[in-house]
């Protein structure tokens, strides 16, 4: 479920590598003293992953999820609230804690209703460092540098060589989280295993916890009355000629509309088009080599389609510069379409509500005749660590973090999502929590950063103020089933790479600022083969050779 807070119109405004925040790319090795081998999976024995096991007190979905990556769905809000922890987790001790927020930091705890509601519920002080994100790699140099970690700390993919402090500072929670040994934290242990794989092992052991995310990655929303009046509204993957799609476009586009909403961020929406062209995901492997997406005439193929698209005028003139309002447009009707990332579905759909029926556009034929795909999302955008410690307080940390995995509809989630009733939200004629003002401005999860701690497997649900939620959950969960048969997972995922890790930004901002370049109409398409030169020599082809590595490792 969205929070209504884009982590990704953030990372991108701060300079952070636009396809990191797209992708999500999953964290990597950095060097150490023997070259970095320690921390590698090879030649090493795997740590299995934590058994996956649902949580028995979890409410049945109305629409199951698969394993392909398609989310539970949930009609209507449930009428029983369980309680999925059954004792309270901690000893009264103070829990120090350093995560991030993409909204305002939170007022003083002795003001913030819901950190004091969690506090009292968890058993414990909470310590909360929340770091706003455009500050996080700053900060969490000083943090490094500091010396004393605190308790729990949130790790994302964009902070500088994190992996190395984790294999040194972190404690090793294999003991404590694999195979069966996690059943010991119920709502840990229904996390699904692509998010851990996800989070990746050092040294074929597990130290992270990672904040799952669902699979389904970018694809293009849509406003399907807008798109029926231009004729290409077609809800089928392939069934509509990507030129007589550009064609509509064209009609919608004018008088301060337009066919296409793209902005600087994201690359004009380029991995919600590139797969619909039959690119990879990051890379391919074939006899266990990676090759890079880039290099592939499939990606070359998107690109030109991207550039096409600009000449026929179904973006804004001035597309680099709407960064901040791209969200607005297409929800307030300026544009017809939109790129957006799966966790931007119910952001909009809140926002929507009956101005239009909020779709999503199934990927077109290609003109290269390729079979339309979709790009997998990793599984987990973040993951959390703990600072080594006695086992009794790992046990304790652990069972904090399991109590913030509750799953959709228990009582732990509806304070961690909602906060308390009467405090923060009243109950509407459904029973779903309807957040009042206080919740609103600024006492909510948002500005304490604990949904990046830890969080359930993220469900498909809309609140009663949505019309018609039931009927949009549906034909979103049915949009999941079509398009994870055509899902492209990235191979690199969960995978450590030294040199990716070091040189992750400026490789993503290279290629980035030559997309632009070449869709804007700045530089001819066949500039590509020297960007494409470039990326591998500053560190692509190094990449390339130690993910296969790891590969090989993994497969072992």
């Amino acid at each position: 479920m969205s929070s209504g807070i884009s982590r990704r119109s953030v990372l991108r405004t701060i300079g952070i590598g636009t396809a990191l925040a797209a992708t999500g790319v999953p964290l990597s090795a950095c060097s150490t003293s023997d070259g970095g081998n320690a921390l590698t999976n090879d030649g090493k024995k795997l740590a299995p992953w934590p058994t996956y096991t649902p949580q028995p007190d979890a409410p049945k979905p109305d629409l199951a999820p698969s394993d392909k990556g398609v989310q539970p769905a949930f009609f209507s809000y449930p009428e029983e609230l369980k309680q999925s922890v059954a004792e309270k987790p901690g000893d009264g001790s103070k829990v120090k804690v350093w995560t991030i927020t993409w909204g305002a930091p939170p007022t003083a705890k002795a003001k913030h209703k819901l950190w004091q509601a969690l506090n009292k519920e968890l058993g414990v002080d909470l310590d909360l460092v929340v770091i706003p994100a455009m500050e996080s790699q700053q900060k969490f140099a000083t943090l490094v540098a500091g010396g004393e970690l605190p308790d729990i700390m949130c790790v994302s993919a964009n902070l500088p060589n994190p992996t190395e402090l984790i294999a040194a500072k972190c404690q090793d929670l294999t003991e404590f989280l694999s195979g069966d040994a996690v059943k010991a934290y119920p709502n840990l242990a229904a996390v699904p295993t692509y998010a851990w794989k996800a989070a990746g092992r050092i040294g074929g052991r597990i130290y992270r916890i990672p904040v799952e995310r669902a699979r389904i990655g970018h694809s293009l929303s849509a406003n399907m009355e807008r798109l029926k009046q231009a004729g290409i509204w077609v809800p089928e993957i392939g069934g509509i000629a990507v030129d007589d799609f550009t064609k509509g476009l064209q009609q919608l586009s004018g008088r301060k509309q337009w066919g296409m909403g793209v902005a600087g961020l994201g690359a004009f929406g380029f991995n919600s088009i590139m797969p619909a062209f039959g690119s990879p995901n990051a890379w391919s492997v074939k006899d266990g080599q990676f090759n890079s997406s880039i290099e592939t005439d499939e990606f070359r193929a998107g690109l030109e389609q991207l550039a096409k698209w600009k000449q026929a005028g179904v973006y804004r003139a001035d597309p680099l510069s709407h960064d901040a309002s791209l969200g607005i447009d297409f929800q307030t009707g300026i544009t017809a379409t939109v790129s957006r990332a799966n966790v931007d579905f119910t952001g909009n759909a809140v926002a929507i509500k009956d101005g239009f029926t909020l779709e999503t556009v199934r990927p077109f034929k290609p003109s290269n005749g390729a079979r339309p795909g979709h790009w997998f999302s990793p599984g987990a955008d973040y993951t959390t660590v703990l600072k080594k410690a006695s086992k009794d307080r790992v046990k304790l940390l652990l069972r904090v973090l399991d109590y913030m995995a509750a799953p959709f509809g228990t009582k732990e989630y509806e304070l961690l999502t909602y906060g308390v009733e009467g405090t923060h939200f009243e109950r509407s004629a459904d029973g779903s929590p309807a957040l009042n003002e206080m919740a609103l401005n600024g006492d909510n999860k948002d500005t304490l950063g604990i949904a990046f701690m830890a969080c359930s497997q993220q469900v498909l649900f809309l609140p009663a103020s949505v019309p018609a939620a039931a009927d949009l959950v549906e034909r979103r969960h049915a949009f999941q089933t079509e398009i994870a048969e055509v899902g492209i997972a990235d191979p690199s995922v969960g995978l450590l790479s030294k040199t990716m890790n070091a040189k992750l930004n400026e490789l993503q901002l290279l290629r980035e600022d030559a997309m632009k370049a070449i869709i804007m109409g700045r530089k001819p398409l066949s500039s590509w083969d020297a960007t494409i030169k470039d990326w591998k020599a500053k560190g692509g082809d190094q990449a390339a050779d130690e993910y296969a590595k790891a590969h090989a490792a993994a497969q072992a």
